[in-house]
């Protein structure tokens, strides 16, 4: 004979299983601040990465500037003025990242908690069967 609630609870688990279920578990697998370090990392090299990429398109697109004036410009003042701006950009974006990935991880350990509550649930009614 087929437990109602123990039909319920499997549907329930299999549908977490197959949606958020499958993120969740894998951000399970890291302690919280392996998980954060890592998406710090990923956000720096997402940082830089737009950083030169954006750098190399004003230079780009003001070119034809830049070589007229390549003599007269002061290239120390330059460089340390886009190194100031790149630094407040990674600040900022690595303070978003790292409480992006905090809250991310506090929620996959909240409902990991509760799929395994459901678990031990399932374990009880098969004893009580």
């Amino acid at each position: 004979m087929l437990n109602r609630e123990k039909v319920i609870l499997m549907t329930r688990m299999a549908s977490y299983e197959n949606g958020k279920g499958k993120e969740n578990l894998r951000i399970g697998t890291y302690f919280r601040s392996d998980y954060i370090f890592s998406s710090i990392i990923k956000a720096i090299f997402a940082v830089t990465i737009s950083f030169v990429f954006g750098l190399g398109l004003y230079i780009y697109y003001n070119f034809e500037e830049f070589l007229a004036n390549i003599y007269e410009m002061d290239l120390l003042a330059l460089f340390q003025s886009f190194w100031k701006y790149y630094l407040i950009v990674l600040i900022i974006y690595v303070a978003i990242s790292y409480v992006i990935a905090f809250i991310r991880y506090m929620l996959a350990v909240r409902n990991i908690r509760k799929y395994k509550s459901n678990l031990k649930k399932i374990r009880k009614l098969q004893k009580k069967q």
